[in-house]
């Protein structure tokens, strides 16, 4: 189901769009429609992308009931090579698409308007869906600018230097890099409603039940076990570079900075660590400074050597890639 959503401005000059919301619950869909029509949510999402993208020609948002067909379909993605949603304990709420003509298509998933805690009336409600519509809208933009200036991971990740296990890090932190520099510049005018203090707890209690189940896992097959392990790593990963932009709050970062309250398994896992991760990604600059991307690369190859010795000797797990491109996985506690 696709539908054109009404915003007070033309409706060929914005192209603002919903589908598959014949897949959300009648109640939610009929909720939000009314939200995004009767509230000005879909002029706050509007007013969102032309602050960074004033040509409106170069960008079409939908909001999805199914961010997946959405994606697929877009992408032209086969069944085989389906767009996947979940992160961890977490799941993606939104993706910009590079379209080959130099458009964007930008695509929300439905339920990310809504909070992963109670609200106390329909306004509270309300004004959440615009925090966070304005929110990652604003998000979504800075990859379209970073794509455009050349400064997005594609231009810098090739650059990194250092050893095959630290390289064999560098798409993934380039990833978190440009997610850092977004929100970065993002928080400084539309922080998200929705903290990562708690999920960086969630995220952590995964990784460790991923370790210890791979741990087991590794003696009947060790190439799915290592790569249980590692995605589980690098989801913590990302959730730690949201929470250092959100403590930052858009501005300096500085030595000592920690949510509140802690997680349990911070001490053990992220205390170690926590300081030279946050501190490194604030050498990069907000989304909308440009930055050569020597600069970046410069960082993505500290950042790759911080996570590998953090990984092998506090977390206990170490990935190595050996000279041809064999490697090898050991996990080093029997349970996490």
């Amino acid at each position: 189901m696709t539908d054109q959503v009404p915003t007070e401005t033309p409706g060929p000059q914005y192209r603002v769009g919903i589908e598959h919301f014949d897949a959300l619950d009648v109640e939610f869909s009929t909720g939000l429609v009314n939200v995004l029509n009767n509230t000005g949510l879909a002029n706050t999402l509007v007013a969102g992308l032309l602050l960074l993208l004033p040509d409106p020609d170069v960008w079409r948002l939908t909001i999805s009931g199914d961010v997946v067909a959405s994606v697929n379909s877009i992408e032209q993605r086969e069944g085989d090579n389906a767009y996947t949603l979940e992160r961890g304990v977490g799941q993606v709420g939104a993706r910009t698409i590079n379209v080959p003509d130099g458009t964007y298509d930008i695509v929300i998933g439905a339920w990310s308007f809504m909070p992963a805690f109670e609200v106390s009336s329909p306004e509270e409600l309300v004004e959440y869906m615009h925090r966070i519509g304005s929110h990652l809208v604003i998000h979504e933009s800075g990859h379209v600018i970073l794509h455009q200036r050349g400064e997005d991971s594609e231009a810098f990740q090739e650059l990194a230097a250092g050893t095959g296990t630290e390289w064999a890090w560098r798409k993934h932190l380039a990833a978190h890099i440009d997610d850092f520099r977004i929100e970065k510049m993002t928080n400084r005018t539309a922080p998200s409603p929705a903290s990562n203090v708690e999920g960086i707890g969630d995220t952590l209690v995964h990784m460790r039940n991923e370790l210890t189940e791979s741990n087991l896992l590794r003696l009947t097959d060790g190439e799915a076990a290592t790569f249980r392990s590692s995605t589980a790593v690098n989801d913590l990963i990302r959730v730690m570079t949201y929470l250092t932009a959100e403590l930052g709050a858009g501005a300096t970062i500085t030595k000592g900075m920690r949510p509140d309250p802690l997680p349990e398994g911070w001490n053990e896992y992220l205390e170690e660590v926590w300081d030279a991760w946050a501190l490194n990604l604030d050498r990069l600059k907000p989304a909308d400074e440009p930055m050569p991307v020597e600069e970046i690369a410069a960082v993505l190859t500290d950042l790759c050597r911080v996570v590998v010795l953090w990984s092998q000797n506090i977390i206990g797990y170490h990935f190595e890639m050996h000279d041809g491109g064999s490697w090898t996985a050991n996990w080093y506690r029997a349970t996490y």
